[in-house]
C-alpha cells in the first residue's frame, strides 16, 4: 500500500501511520518527491571474502570453487577492519538495515559483533569427509559459543549448514538438534549448480572430479530429499535452489522453508535463474540477497533487485518490482525472525527515505524505486538515525 503524503510517528517503534498526525512532536520534511519505505534486509552474505576484486575467477561453478580453494586463505587475511567497513559501508548506504551473514571463521566475529545495523550470525559448518569432520565439527562449536557469548539486541547467533554436498548427515543430523533447543534460524545452500545436481542425483559429472581430487571420495554422502527431510522441525532459509526440482520445492514449502535468490551470485558462476513464479505459485516465502563479493561485485541491494527485474524477463515488470520490494523488507524480516520490514505501528522503526527525480503516481512506484534508487539519504535504526558518510 502506498500513502501519498503520509506521516509516520515514530520513537524506538512505529506509534502511527497515516495523514495529518498529531503535530506536538519534533518533524522530519523528507522534501519533495521523497520515498519513505522500510529499511531493506540482505538476508545473505559472505562479508569474509570482501577483500575480493578480480582474484576470482567467473563464469563456470567449478572453475569459480577451485579459484576459491586456491585464494581463500588470501582473501580471509586480507579483509580486515577497513575491509568490513567498506562492505557494511556499502550495504548501509544502499538502504539494509539488517542482514544474515554466513561465518566460516569467526574471523567476521570481531567486526560485526558491535554493527550498528542488525546481524542475523549464520556460523557455519562445513565437512563430509569422516576422516577430518570430528575437527570441523569442534571448530564450529568453539565458533558458535563464541557468538551466543555476544548476543545483543542487534546480533542473533544462527547456524548454516554449507551444503548437501559438503556435510556429512551424521553431523547435520548433530547440529540441527542444537538449532532446535536453542530455537536458532538455520541457512543452507541448496542446488546451486549443474554439477550439484549431477552429483547429489547420479555421483558424476565435475563434482565427482572435484571430490576425487580434493577429498579422496567417490560417492555424495546424502541424496537431496535425504538432505531436505532433515530440516522438517527447524526454521530453514534455503539459498539458491536454481536447480530444485518439483518435487524438492515442494517439500521446501511444507517444512515451512524460504529461499534466497542471488540473481548476480547466479549469473557470474552461470548457475542459472531461480524460478521465482513458480516458487511463488508455491506460496514458498523468498528474499533476494546479494551473496557475498567473492560472487558478486557490489552488496547494494537495489543493484540487487534491479538486475533481478531485468533477467525474469517472463514476468511483467511493474507487479515483479512490488514482489521484488516486498522480498527485502516484509520478506527479509519474517525469514530472519525480525521486527521490522513494514511500516506498521509495533514494529522496530527501521525506516529508509530518498529522493526520486519526478513525481510518480502511486502504481509507478515501485518500479520507478528500483530503477531510480541506488543510495538513500537517510536510515533509521530503531529509531535512531544512522550516519551514512
Amino acid at each position: 500500500e502506498v500513502i501519498e503524503n503520509g506521516e509516520v510517528l515514530f520513537d524506538k517503534k512505529i506509534i502511527k501511520v497515516g495523514k495529518n498526525l498529531d503535530t506536538d512532536y519534533k518533524t522530519i520534511d523528507l522534501g519533495k518527491n521523497s520515498v519513505l519505505m522500510p529499511g531493506l534486509i540482505n538476508t545473505h552474505t559472505h562479508l569474509e571474502f570482501s577483500a575480493n576484486n578480480t582474484s576470482l575467477i567467473y563464469g563456470d561453478f567449478i572453475t569459480w570453487l577451485n579459484s576459491v580453494l586456491i585464494k581463500r586463505e588470501t582473501l580471509l587475511n586480507e579483509c580486515q577492519t577497513e575491509c568490513y567497513k567498506k562492505a557494511i559501508d556499502e550495504m548501509k548506504k544502499s538502504g539494509v538495515v539488517a542482514f544474515g551473514e554466513i561465518s566460516s571463521t569467526g574471523l567476521d566475529l570481531e567486526y560485526l559483533k558491535k554493527c550498528e545495523l542488525k546481524v542475523t550470525f549464520f556460523n557455519e559448518i562445513i565437512g563430509s569427509n569422516p576422516a577430518s569432520v570430528d575437527i570441523l565439527y569442534q571448530n564450529f562449536l568453539s565458533r558458535l559459543e563464541e557468538s551466543k557469548k555476544v548476543t545483543n539486541p542487534h546480533f542473533t547467533p544462527a547456524i548454516s549448514i554449507h551444503s548437501p554436498y559438503s556435510v556429512h548427515p551424521v553431523v547435520i543430523r548433530k547440529v540441527l538438534e542444537m538449532a532446535k533447543k536453542d530455537n536458532m534460524i538455520v541457512s543452507a545452500h541448496f542446488m546451486e549448480s549443474r554439477a550439484e545436481r549431477e552429483w547429489l542425483d547420479k555421483n558424476r559429472g565435475d563434482f565427482k572430479l572435484f571430490f576425487e581430487k580434493h577429498l579422496n571420495q567417490k560417492e555424495a554422502v546424502t541424496t537431496p530429499m535425504q538432505f531436505l527431510e532433515q530440516f522438517e522441525e527447524v526454521k530453514t532459509h534455503f539459498i539458491h535452489c536454481v536447480h530444485a526440482n518439483e518435487e524438492e520445492l515442494q517439500k521446501i514449502y511444507s517444512i515451512n522453508g524460504s529461499i534466497a535468490h542471488c540473481p548476480v551470485s547466479n549469473r557470474l558462476l552461470n548457475t542459472g535463474l531461480l524460478d521465482i513464479e513458480r516458487v511463488r505459485n508455491l506460496n514458498i516465502p523468498y528474499s533476494v540477497a546479494t551473496d557475498g563479493l567473492s560472487s558478486n561485485y557490489s552488496l547494494n541491494l537495489f543493484k540487487e533487485i534491479r538486475a533481478a527485474l531485468l533477467m525474469h524477463t517472463g514476468l511483467h515488470p511493474k507487479y515483479l518490482a512490488k514482489d521484488l520490494l516486498k522480498a527485502v523488507t516484509k520478506n527479509g524480516s519474517d525469514i530472519l525472525g525480525l521486527n521490522n520490514g513494514t511500516i506498521e505501528v509495533g514494529k522496530d522503526a527501521d525506516l529508509i527515505s530518498f529522493k526520486l527525480p519526478n513525481r510518480v503516481e502511486a502504481e509507478e512506484i515501485y518500479l520507478q524505486t528500483i530503477l531510480h534508487t541506488n543510495r538513500v539519504e537517510k536510515v533509521w535504526i530503531d529509531g535512531r538515525e544512522i550516519e551514512l558518510d
